[in-house]
């Protein structure tokens, strides 16, 4: 059978924390659970639990990747990098999703994007949105099904990796419940 397994990278790359079903990736002003200001992106980035409650050890977060402009981003809080094919590392990407299966598959056509929770096709609602797969050199505004980050096709094996970078901004006052992630693809 085949699995998904998502984990937040947190930045003492010692506490990552497996992200359940009924988790949510946070986006936080500077600690966790402060607002994001409208059209501002995210200053920290964490993993909340069903309770309300944050995963990662007090003061850990996951590695937190903001929006600059296309091509550029920063990490924890530094200064302003230009995307490349290595930049940043895997190790310092957000999101590690996991997908595995028994008997070794090759996967295809993979997508990772942001939707309002209930139709794929739409956009969050109230949020802007930006992705980049670790080898990409451009963010990607991946709200919506249409508009998703390509994932690189993998060959043949039981178990792929795939890492990304996570951005997002308000674009209207409060909090924003029709915002959810997805990736899907096809193997054989």
């Amino acid at each position: 059978m085949a699995t998904f397994i998502w984990t937040g990278q947190a930045t003492d790359n010692s506490n990552h924390t497996t992200i359940g079903a009924t988790d949510v990736v946070r986006f936080s002003g500077a600690a966790f659970a402060t607002p994001v200001v409208v059209n501002s992106y995210q200053t920290t980035t964490h993993v909340e639990n069903s309770g309300g409650t944050e995963t990662c050890t007090a003061g850990v977060h996951l590695h937190n990747i903001a929006y600059v402009s296309s091509g550029n981003f920063t990490l924890d809080g530094g200064g302003s990098t230009a995307l490349s094919g290595s930049v940043p590392t895997t190790a310092n990407c957000t999101l590690k999703i996991n997908f595995a299966d028994a008997s070794s598959v090759t996967t295809t056509g993979g997508l990772f994007y942001a939707y309002d929770g209930t139709t794929t096709t739409s956009a969050p609602t109230g949020v802007t949105f930006q992705a980049f797969e670790q080898s990409d050199t451009t963010w990607t505004a991946a709200s919506g099904s249409a508009a998703a980050v390509s994932i690189t096709d993998d060959t043949a094996s039981t178990s792929h990796d795939y890492y990304f970078g996570i951005s997002a901004t308000p674009t209207s006052v409060g909090e924003k419940t029709a915002f959810k992630l997805r990736i899907e693809l096809t193997y054989a």
